[in-house]
């Protein structure tokens, strides 16, 4: 019917997006079951409803899986797959899942190439979102929220107030 193919667009949709990846059909199907018993119930709302509240249950969402390849031994390294690198640099670049463009590079094999990578570091690195890993970073690794702390004595430091403060962890932002 109309409404099981409106609930697979919207499952598939934001499956893909909650995964980061393309999501399969096996993954589908148990969305689909979801929201089957929960249109049963309560009709096409009540199904979408269940279905998201599975999706966002679903380890797949909560974390970030990287299978390792089929024939590797315990403890050796290993090349990440496309898709997981993809995952890795937008969490690292952006501290949020990979975009569209992101995830079909990977999936195109674009990704596992030299010049495909740099064009998408490039290519988030020139977003607004990319300005996350120098503030998140650089705050994380040099603890700069410690600056709230610290409040030198006013007479051996007159000239230090709230604006150097400021200035001083915007500056090293920008250094990093």
């Amino acid at each position: 019917p109309r409404e099981v193919q409106c609930a697979r667009e919207i499952l598939s949709r934001l499956g893909s997006q909650a995964f980061r990846r393309t999501i399969g059909e096996r993954d589908l199907n148990g969305l689909l079951a979801l929201y089957k018993k929960g249109a049963a119930d309560g009709g096409f709302e009540s199904g979408i409803r269940l279905a998201i509240e599975g999706l966002l249950a679903s380890p797949q969402f909560v974390f970030r899986f990287e299978e390792p390849p089929l024939r590797v031994a315990a403890g050796a390294a290993y090349e990440l797959s496309p898709v997981d690198l993809a995952s890795r640099l937008s969490f690292f670049l952006w501290a949020a899942p990979p975009d569209a463009p992101l995830i079909a590079a990977a999936e195109s094999g674009r990704l596992s190439t030299m010049a495909g990578l740099d064009r998408e570091v490039r290519r988030m690195m020139a977003d607004r979102r990319s300005d996350v890993l120098s503030t998140r970073f650089a705050a994380q690794w040099l603890r700069l929220q410690d600056l709230d702390k610290i409040n030198p004595d006013v007479r051996t430091y007159p000239d230090y107030d709230d604006q150097l403060k400021r200035a001083m962890k915007r500056e090293t932002e920008l250094f990093v």
